[in-house]
């Protein structure tokens, strides 16, 4: 069989429909094998950075492997951030580059290069990958391709790259009897019935416990079990920017978003809270702060698949339990319900909805003497999402505003860069979940990121995808002009249109691309009748443009060298007093 053959059969056994990518001349033969098979199909985004994105996202939507393919040089390089980000949010993702013939390459000769387009894509992303491969000889294909696809679905689960040469994707193989079998390496129980009953008597002991359900709920799809395990504790639970959607926040026990820019109630939870139960989160300083004062008398228990985030964390918890989080959770339910423990906790849970009502995200602008009309936009978008959306959102101010007011129920979910965090995500990360799964996606960005990838929109017009995209415009870099003045004495360098930054009319570009759009701005009339009608009816290309014509600002904001529920603006002494007296009756 013809390796590009072998490679596109084998996926497709892996339930791959989809490769994304863009083509380029060393890829050719893969892409014709791709071509020529009937169960799997080439999805090309306008650049490969956004095919990256695409597929990352896709992965990181339901924990399945997806694939990207470009070629080499240029190609290959292009695809670096999209691989970075699905590194450091564990999506599993096999990107495949393509490569010069095998006489061409360089290898330990010392030049720069010497085939054309020649780039050691393999040495460049070493370090953001959880393996990396330059097949020299067919022979090697079978094994290396099972070898990377087990890798990247096993543990923690991350990206691989497999650099395959022209001529080799043109060979012939011969094939042995199970080289279409795949050995994924499966998650261990390691929990002691002592681990079990420990964390049990911590619970039983704690006034306050909290958990805080990261990243690896939502990757591990354990909402369910986490509501299960909630409601047994009678605990609150808060969520990390990666975790937003692993708990229903309509749910009596939801307890906020947490960090830097997170919601007060939660920080205030977590900054008291006796007894933190951390389910794959890392509790790093966009989380708790620099000044983790609070947490030094804390009681932390911390389960995780892998123990390196928490050796080198800030923090020392009392109990360390390396393990797959549904794993976890099914076994500490299970001991719960046979021992018959069941928690109440009235004053707690009364503690909690006060505090919510009192912080709600759209009174923080007001405390801060700030225009919260931006606020007031995303909460009536939040109001109008289908019980099944999936919402795309970018880096800076919009992520942020999303994360603090985006109420996430039922089968939604909120999808997002967490640890690279570039700009230019959430359109190519929509394309690629609409196109994947067939759902109706939702893009929320800024006017910075859209720009970033706004070539995208051809393809979301010409695939007809079903996707709103509301861009929130202020004209300005919002998150770091909001920097700019906290920390550098108002000195707006590259962040607005008076300093070098450039906005553009987003409403006039969609409709070049004959996507439905519209434009609505504080003096607009019939805005919630516009917005209503968008969710309602559009299953088409849409996009809303939000005119800001103010500087926005994202409230609540922690200071550097603060604790986490000292945040900005600061509390009236009034309402500290309050706070205290409501604390205190626990």
């Amino acid at each position: 069989m013809k390796t590009s053959e072998f490679i596109v059969s084998y996926l497709k056994t892996l339930n791959v429909k989809i490769i994304h990518g863009y083509i380029g001349g060393v890829v050719t033969p893969l892409l014709d094998s791709v071509y020529k098979n009937p169960h799997v199909n080439f999805f090309s985004c306008q650049h490969e950075q956004a095919s990256s994105f695409a597929a990352s996202a896709s992965a990181k939507y339901n924990n399945s492997l997806q694939v990207v393919v470009a070629t080499s040089g240029p190609g290959a390089t292009n695809l670096i951030t999209g691989i970075a980000d699905a590194y450091f949010d564990s999506a599993p993702v096999l990107f495949i580059t393509g490569q010069v013939n095998t006489y061409d390459f360089k290898f330990n000769k010392k030049i720069r290069q010497q085939g054309f387009q020649e780039t050691d894509i393999v040495s460049i992303v070493k370090p953001i990958t959880k393996y990396c491969s330059l097949i020299k000889d067919s022979n090697q294909v079978v094994n290396e391709l099972k070898k990377a696809i087990s890798i990247a679905l096993s543990g923690r689960k991350g990206p691989v790259l497999l650099d395959i040469p022209f001529n080799i994707q043109q060979s012939n193989i011969e094939l042995s009897d199970d080289a279409f079998d795949l050995k994924i390496k499966t998650n261990e129980d390691k929990i002691s019935e002592k681990d079990l009953k420990d964390i049990r008597d911590m619970i039983s002991a704690s006034k306050m416990p909290l958990i805080l359900a990261g990243g690896g709920c939502s990757s591990s799809n354990a909402k369910n079990l986490l509501t299960n395990f909630a409601e047994i504790i009678d605990a609150p639970v808060v969520v990390s920017l990666m975790g937003k959607d692993s708990f229903s926040h309509n749910h009596r026990l939801f307890a906020g978003f947490i960090g830097a820019y997170g919601n007060r109630y939660g920080n205030i939870l977590l900054s008291r809270s006796d007894l933190l139960i951390v389910l794959g989160s890392r509790l790093d300083s966009r989380q708790v702060g620099n000044n983790v004062e609070s947490f030094n008398d804390k009681k932390i228990i911390w389960i995780d698949i892998e123990n390196e985030e928490i050796l080198y964390s800030k923090l020392y918890p009392k109990k360390v339990i390396k393990c797959d989080l549904k794993i976890f959770l099914k076994r500490m339910i299970s001991f719960l319900k046979i021992n018959n423990i069941n928690y109440t906790r009235t004053k707690y849970v009364t503690l909690l909805s006060t505090l919510k009502t009192q912080f709600h995200s759209l009174s923080e602008l007001k405390r801060a003497g700030k225009i919260n009309w931006h606020y007031q936009i995303m909460d009536k978008i939040s109001s109008y999402m289908s019980d099944d959306d999936v919402m795309c959102v970018d880096v800076g101010q919009s992520q942020m505003i999303a994360a603090q007011t985006i109420n996430i129920i039922n089968n939604q979910r909120f999808i997002n860069s967490g640890g690279m965090a570039p700009m230019g995500y959430a359109l190519p990360a929509a394309i690629g979940i609409s196109k994947t799964f067939n759902k109706r996606t939702i893009v929320v960005a800024g006017d910075g990121g859209l720009q970033m990838n706004i070539q995208e929109l051809n393809v979301v017009a010409k695939n007809n995808l079903p996707i709103i995209i509301i861009v929130f415009n202020n004209k300005s870099l919002g998150m770091i002009k909001q920097f700019q003045e906290l920390y550098f004495d108002k000195n707006y360098v590259a962040t607005d249109e008076s300093s070098g930054y450039y906005s553009c009319d987003f409403e006039s570009i969609a409709k070049s691309y004959s996507i439905n759009s519209f434009k609505i701005s504080r003096n607009s009339k019939n805005i919630d009748k516009i917005i209503k009608e968008i969710f309602n009816n559009y299953q088409t290309p849409t996009l809303l443009e939000i005119d800001l014509d103010y500087d926005t600002y994202v409230y609540p904001k922690l200071s550097f060298d603060k604790q986490i529920e000292n945040l900005n603006p600061a509390l009236t002494p009034l309402e500290l007093e309050n706070l205290e007296k409501i604390l205190s009756e626990i």
